[in-house]
């Protein structure tokens, strides 16, 4: 019987071109239009929508940590635009996505802040109350739960995205874009 590591990497084989500790994932698609937001911005940016990202996120998922990823996106058709101006939506969209994450985590942990003063106000004037058994239980027990959830949100969760976002940052190599019989243009 084959051991956990074998199996492991015959299915990703199915997925992934594997050669020792780098494995390329192709990814296809119909046209370039279909990935960009046509709801987003003007002439001057385009916004990619989410499928792209979502395929990039499943891939670093499946794979175990010592792999590097190589992307191959193969785009069918480039419509009005050019192999190199797809190339350069793409690194924008990436910068665009990292400085979403960068905001999304400042706000995290202001929310996260402001709900751990909100529950240590509250738990002083329940120390006031003490002598209301009933009032004293029910502060006290709220600002307990403002506590928690403000720690929750500006440690535990900022914790477990950062995680995410260094592996997926360690994990992918490179990324080319290419048509079926061109040679890709590097994003760097």
């Amino acid at each position: 019987m084959r051991n956990r590591k074998d199996i492991r990497l015959q299915l990703l084989q199915n997925y992934f071109s594997i050669r020792g500790n780098e494995a390329t994932l192709m990814l296809v698609y119909d046209s370039f239009e279909e990935l960009i937001n046509q709801n987003f911005g003007g002439d001057s940016i385009q916004k990619l929508n989410d499928k792209l990202f979502s395929d990039i996120n499943e891939a670093v998922a499946l794979l175990p940590r010592k792999f590097k990823l190589n992307l191959q996106i193969v785009i069918k058709d480039f419509g009005e635009y050019t192999q190199a101006e797809c190339a350069e939506i793409v690194k924008q969209n990436i910068y665009l996505t990292a400085y979403r994450t960068i905001k999304a985590d400042n706000q995290k942990l202001v929310s996260g802040w402001s709900l751990i003063g909100i529950g240590a106000a509250v738990l002083v004037l329940s120390y006031f109350l003490r002598n209301y058994d009933l009032w004293f239980d029910l502060i006290n027990i709220s600002g307990t739960l403002f506590v928690w959830e403000g720690v929750n949100m500006a440690f535990l969760e900022r914790n477990l995205e950062h995680k995410a976002i260094k592996k997926l940052a360690r994990s992918i190599r490179n990324i080319t874009i290419e048509s079926d019989g061109q040679a890709g243009a590097q994003i760097s």
